[in-house]
C-alpha cells in the first residue's frame, strides 16, 4: 500500500505537467474531459456540462480560491475523478453537488474510480448526490481534517471495489455528529445535515438512477439510455448510442462530439484488437493483423508505463526498460508486454533489478535496427544485477535482427552461455569490448556440479543433508530458502525477490568421501529450495549445484485465527476462521469447546438490592469479537478491503498470518480441554465437537440468551491439534424472558401478607435479584406501593402491611439485561374478615353512634366545601399503577443476522 501511494505522489507530480485536453461542449450537455490545474480553466470547460466523457483530474499547483465555484448541472462522469492538492478547498461536494454516478469505463492505476488525495484543508468529501460508482474502488488519504469519511457504506457505494482509506481520515471528532438512523451501524452520513442515499431506499421511476423527491420521474441519471435528457429503454431510430455515457446522438451529434459511427455506436476510438481506418470517407473499425497496431517509442520506468504498453504490437522507435522499484513487475510485464513482435530500433534493458528474465516478450520476432543505440546496438542489456536469462527457447530460435551487435555489460548472473545462444542472431557479431570478460555471470551458479542429496527430517524444524564429494580440499557452502505456500517450482539463490536465502558452512572431513550438514530453525510444514555452493581454491572457480526441494514434516500446526465472534440472536452464535496459510492444505478436523460462564461463587453471594444505580445496560461490544489478521499483514489488508469496507476488517485479508501473544497463549499446560457436552435449563452449557476440515465457519444454537459463552477453537493434523484460538461473546436477549408466573400470596386479618412465585424458566442471564411491590386495594389515589428487595434465592416474602381486605402483588426481576422485568398486578384476598356488629346490640348504643356519625358527616362535608373553594386546581396526578411496566421492552436484537449461510449445529433439549 506505501507502493500504492507513492506511485499516487508520483503520478499526481505528473498531473501537473500534463496540458489540459480541449473540452467540446454539444447540445447535449457531454463534455470530454481532462486534467485542470487551476480553478480558472475549470469554469471555462466544465461550468455547463451535465456529463464528462472522459476522466476529470483536478490537480491543482498551488492554492485557488474556491468561493462560489459550484458545477450544479455535472451529474455523471465515464471514466473516475481525482481531486488532488485543492489547498483551500473544505468540500468535495462544494463543487459537485448534484454528482450522481461514476461508470469508472476506464480506471486510474485500473483500480480507482474516485480519489480525493493530498487536500490539506479538506473537511467533508460530501458528494449528496453520489450514489453508484459502477466500477473501481476509492482512495481517501493525505486529508487530516476530513470528517465524515467513516459514517459512508463505501461497499454499497461501490461494491466492487477496493478502498484505501488513510488511518488518520476520519479520526478527528466531528463537531455535529449526525444522526440519520437511531441504529448506530446503519448511520450512514455525508456531514450533518445529509445523508447517504441508497438506492433500494428512493422510490424513483424505474429509469431512473436517483430523482427528485418531489417529481419521481425527474431522474438525476438513467438506468439504460439518455435521449435529449430524457431517460429510454433503448435509443430512437437515426440514433447511435454514445458507448461511454450510453447517450443515444444522431450521426452529426457524433462528429461534432469528435467521434464516428461503427457498428450501431458512437466511439472515439477503436475497441481492442481493432485498428481505425480512414480508407473510405468515414472513419471506421478493422480488426488488426498484427503488425499493424503502431505505438511510439517506448520508455518504460513504473508501473503505468507498463499498463500503457498493453495493446502494442508493433513499436515504431525504441523499447528502453528501466524497472527499479515496480510491485510485481515480473508479472505486469508478462501480461502487458507479450503482444510486441517487433521493435523498429533497439532494445535497451538497464540498471532494471527487477528484472529476472526477458521471457515476458514471447511474441517477439524482430529487432530491424533501424536505428541503433550509440550508432551500434541493437540489443543493449547494462548493469541488471538479477538478470539470469534472456528470451525464451522459441523466440531466440526464430528471432530475427535486421542490423547492428549487441553489447552485454555489468550482469552478474546472467551466465555466458545463454549470451552465447543469442550472439549468433546478431549480423555483427560482438567483440569483446561489446561482452567484456568478467562482467557477466561472475557471481557463480552458471556452472552446475550434479549432487546425490540424501535429505532426512530429525524433527519439524531440523533436516541432515549428506551428499559424496570428491575432495575434501574444496570449500562447500549450503544455501536454502523457505519457498512460498504452494510453489513448487525451481529457485535459485538470486530470485531475491520472491525467496530470501539462507546460508550454513560444510565441515569436511579429511580422508572422508562425503559430508553432512544440518539445516536448524526451519518452519513445519514448508517447503525448502536446497543447494550447494562450491569454491575450489586451487583453480579460483565458483560453482554451484543442482537445485532440491524438500517439505518438514507437518508437527504440531498452528492455531487458526478467529475472524468473528459475533452472537447472531439470543441462542445463535456464528465463528469464523483462518487457517494458518503453512498448515491449510494439511487440516484434517478442528476441535471446537463452548463453555457457558456462570456467574462466579463471590459474585452470587453479593446482594444486589443494595444496589441502587441502573447500571445493567447493554455493551454491544460484547455480542461481537471482529479482528483484523496480526501487525505482520496489516498493510495487505488495508489494501485489499479497506478499513471503511462495510464487510468487518480482515474477511477479505489473505489467509496467512504469524501468531499473535495478543490472542493465543502459548502455556499448553494451563489449557484444558472440554470432555463431554452437558445442558442445564434446557441449554448448552458445555459443548464439545469434532468438526471436519477444511473450512472456516461455523454456528452453534441452543445457547442460554444474554449469557457469556467461551469459544476454543483448535486445528488438527491427523492426532495433533494446534493450541486453542479463543474467543468470549454474549447471546442477545430473548423477548420472552424473564417472565415470572405462578404468583400466589395471602393474608390474614392483622395485615400480614405472605407472597409467593416461581423463578422464569428463561431468562436473560442469572437472576440478581426480585423486587415484590404490595399495594392495598382502596379507591384513594396517589398511593404508592410498598417495595420490597428479595435476594435472588428467595422465592417467598412476608410483609406487614396496612389492614384491609384485598391487596395488589405484583413480582419485578432483575437480571444482567434489565434492572426491570415486572409481572401483572395480581389480587390477593385476606383470609379472615373483621367480624359486623351482632343483631342484638342496644337500641340506645345505635342511636347515639347514628347521632355522632352525623355531627361528623355535617363537619366533614363543612370541610371538604371549604377546602375545594380554596384549593389550586391541578392538572397532574400521580398514576397508582405505572401501566407501561409490565410491557416495556428495554431494547431488541439487531434485526441484522450473521447465520444465514453458516453451518448450524444445535443440541437436542430433553
Amino acid at each position: 500500500m506505501i507502493l500504492n501511494i507513492l506511485c499516487l505522489k508520483l503520478i499526481f507530480i505528473g498531473f501537473a505537467q500534463c496540458q489540459t485536453m480541449n473540452v467540446t461542449l454539444t447540445g447535449t450537455g457531454m463534455c470530454l474531459g481532462g486534467n485542470f490545474k487551476n480553478v480558472i480553466e475549470l469554469k471555462k470547460h466544465v461550468q455547463h456540462c451535465v456529463v464528462i466523457v472522459g476522466y476529470l483530474e483536478l490537480a491543482f499547483r498551488a492554492r485557488n480560491n474556491f468561493t462560489g465555484v459550484q458545477f450544479d448541472n455535472l451529474r455523471e462522469i465515464t471514466d473516475y475523478l481525482v481531486v488532488y492538492n485543492a489547498i483551500g478547498l473544505e468540500s468535495v461536494g462544494q463543487l459537485f453537488p448534484a454528482l450522481t454516478r461514476i461508470r469508472g469505463n476506464k480506471l486510474l492505476f485500473n483500480n480507482y474510480a474516485l480519489v480525493v488525495h493530498d487536500n490539506p484543508n479538506l473537511r467533508e468529501v460530501a458528494l449528496f448526490n453520489l450514489i453508484k460508482i459502477d466500477q473501481g474502488g476509492v482512495i481517501i488519504w493525505g486529508s487530516p481534517q476530513a470528517c465524515y469519511v467513516n459514517t459512508i457504506d463505501w461497499k454499497v457505494l461501490t461494491p466492487k471495489g477496493r478502498h484505501l482509506i488513510s488511518p488518520s481520515e476520519g479520526q478527528v471528532e466531528c463537531n455535529v455528529p449526525c444522526f440519520c438512523t437511531s441504529y448506530k451501524p446503519k448511520n450512514r452520513c455525508w456531514n450533518n445535515k445529509k445523508c447517504q442515499i441508497f438506492i433500494e431506499d428512493e422510490q424513483c421511476d424505474n429509469q431512473c438512477l436517483g430523482c427528485r423527491k418531489t417529481k419521481k420521474i425527474e431522474c438525476f441519471t438513467c438506468q439504460y439510455y439518455t435521449f435529449k435528457f430524457d431517460c429510454v429503454f433503448k435509443c430512437p431510430v437515426g440514433t447511435f448510442v454514445q458507448t461511454d455515457s450510453q447517450y443515444c446522438l444522431s450521426k452529426e451529434e457524433c462528429h461534432e462530439f469528435g467521434g464516428f459511427v461503427w457498428n450501431s455506436t458512437c466511439i472515439t476510438e477503436c475497441p481492442e484488437d481493432y485498428l481505425l481506418s480512414n480508407k473510405t470517407v468515414e472513419s471506421t473499425c478493422e480488426p488488426y493483423s498484427g503488425r499493424e497496431m503502431n505505438c511510439s517509442s517506448l520508455t518504460i520506468q513504473y508501473s503505468w508505463d507498463i499498463q500503457n504498453a498493453e495493446n502494442c504490437v508493433y513499436i515504431n522507435g525504441a523499447l528502453i526498460l528501466r524497472l527499479r522499484y515496480v510491485l510485481d513487475a515480473m508479472d505486469q510485464l508478462k501480461k502487458y508486454l507479450n503482444k510486441i513482435e517487433e521493435v523498429s530500433d533497439f532494445i535497451v534493458i538497464e540498471s532494471s533489478d527487477v528484472i529476472t528474465s526477458l521471457d515476458f516478450m514471447s511474441s517477439l520476432r524482430v529487432i530491424k535496427g533501424n536505428k541503433l543505440k550509440d550508432g551500434k546496438y541493437s540489443l543493449y542489456i547494462y548493469n541488471n544485477n538479477y538478470l539470469q536469462t534472456l528470451f525464451t527457447p522459441e523466440v531466440t530460435k526464430n528471432l530475427q535482427i535486421k542490423n547492428g551487435t549487441a553489447s552485454f555489460q555489468r550482469n552478474p548472473i546472467l551466465c555466458m552461455s545463454f549470451i552465447d545462444e543469442i550472439k549468433s542472431r546478431f549480423p555483427t557479431q560482438p567483440n569483446d569490448l561489446d561482452i567484456f570478460i568478467g562482467t557477466n555471470g561472475y557471481r557463480g551458479g552458471c556452472k552446475e556440479v550434479r549432487f546425490n542429496f540424501t535429505i532426512t527430517a530429525n524433527s519439524d524444524t531440523t533436516v541432515k543433508v549428506s551428499f559424496s564429494i570428491e575432495d575434501y580440499n574444496t570449500h562447500y557452502t549450503a544455501l536454502y530458502a523457505r519457498l512460498k505456500p504452494g510453489v513448487q517450482s525451481k529457485a535459485v539463490p538470486e530470485n531475491y525477490c520472491e525467496i530470501e536465502w539462507r546460508d550454513a558452512d560444510i565441515t569436511t572431513i579429511s580422508g572422508k568421501s562425503f559430508c553432512i550438514v544440518e539445516l536448524k530453525d526451519l518452519v513445519p510444514a514448508s517447503t525448502y529450495a536446497f543447494c550447494v555452493e562450491i569454491f575450489n581454491p586451487k583453480k579460483v572457480q565458483l560453482s554451484r549445484s543442482n537445485t532440491v526441494n524438500f517439505t518438514t514434516p507437518i508437527g504440531t500446526p498452528e492455531p487458526p485465527f478467529i475472524l468473528q465472534l459475533v452472537a447472531s440472536s439470543s441462542n445463535l452464535v456464528v465463528l469464523r476462521w483462518t487457517d494458518h496459510k503453512n498448515y491449510i492444505a494439511h487440516i484434517k478436523s478442528y476441535e471446537l469447546d463452548v463453555e457457558l460462564l456462570e456467574m462466579n461463587p463471590r459474585e452470587s453471594m453479593v446482594d444486589y438490592c443494595k444496589y441502587n444505580d441502573d447500571f445493567f445496560e447493554e455493551d454491544d461490544i460484547r455480542h461481537a469479537i471482529v479482528r483484523k489478521p496480526p501487525a505482520a499483514y496489516k498493510r495487505d489488508c488495508e489494501s485489499k478491503c479497506g478499513i471503511l469496507s462495510s464487510v468487518p476488517p480482515g474477511v477479505m485479508a489473505e489467509e496467512y498470518f504469524e501468531v499473535c501473544d495478543e490472542h493465543f497463549s502459548c502455556n499448553y499446560s494451563e489449557e484444558s480441554v472440554i470432555v463431554n457436552s452437558s445442558i442445564s435449563k434446557n441449554y448448552v452449557r458445555t459443548l464439545a465437537l469434532k468438526l471436519d476440515g477444511p473450512r472456516n465457519d461455523f454456528q452453534v444454537g441452543g445457547l442460554a440468551p444474554f449469557s457469556d459463552y467461551r469459544f476454543r477453537l483448535r486445528s488438527c493434523v491427523d492426532r495433533k491439534c494446534s493450541r486453542s484460538a479463543r474467543g468470549i461473546v454474549r447471546t442477545f436477549r430473548a423477548k420472552n424472558a424473564d417472565v415470572i408466573s405462578n404468583i400466589s400470596g395471602h393474608a390474614d386479618g392483622s395485615g400480614t401478607v405472605t407472597v409467593k412465585w416461581k423463578s422464569p424458566e428463561i431468562t436473560n442471564g442469572p437472576i440478581l435479584s426480585y423486587s415484590v411491590e404490595i399495594l392495598p386495594r382502596i379507591n384513594i389515589n396517589n398511593i404508592l406501593p410498598h417495595v420490597v428487595c428479595v435476594r435472588a434465592n428467595e422465592t417467598e416474602i412476608v410483609v406487614k402491611s396496612v389492614i384491609i381486605s384485598k391487596y395488589l402483588v405484583k413480582v419485578c426481576l432483575k437480571t444482567l439485561a434489565s434492572s426491570r422485568n415486572c409481572s401483572d398486578w395480581v389480587i390477593v384476598t385476606a383470609d379472615h374478615i373483621p367480624i359486623p356488629p351482632s343483631p342484638h346490640t342496644s337500641k340506645m348504643q345505635i342511636l347515639w353512634t347514628g347521632v355522632l356519625c352525623g355531627i361528623l358527616m355535617y363537619i366533614a362535608t363543612f370541610l371538604a366545601v371549604w377546602l375545594k373553594s380554596h384549593r389550586r386546581i391541578q392538572s397532574d396526578t400521580i398514576p397508582l399503577v405505572d401501566s407501561l411496566s409490565s410491557c416495556r421492552v428495554e431494547s431488541d436484537a439487531p434485526a441484522l443476522m450473521l447465520s444465514d449461510f453458516v453451518t448450524f449445529h444445535t443440541m437436542s433439549l430433553e
